[in-house]
């Protein structure tokens, strides 16, 4: 039988891997619950980098300051899923 992949499944591989690559940070070491600027330190740079491979692998356009404000990797998923679904 095969595996159904929705929309939140695709959007947070993606989101876990633009992490690891714009914050050199093993996806193995990350969870929801990780905090983008308290646990991996991002700045602008990095959030940058992380919404030019978001929006290049799932086809968004994400608010840089919108995208910014989300603390968690958990809140960043979900308005990503909130702007794929409209």
């Amino acid at each position: 039988m095969a595996s159904i992949v929705t929309l939140r499944d695709q959007v947070e591989a993606t989101m876990f891997l633009a992490v690891s690559v714009a914050l050199n940070t093993p996806v193995e070491e990350l969870h929801e619950r990780t905090e983008l600027i308290a646990d991996l330190g991002a700045k602008s740079v990095n959030f940058v980098r992380m919404i030019n491979i978001l929006e290049d692998d799932l086809g968004l356009e994400i608010p840089f300051m919108e995208f910014r404000r989300k603390k968690t990797i958990k809140d960043a998923i979900d308005l990503l899923v909130r702007i794929a679904e409209h």
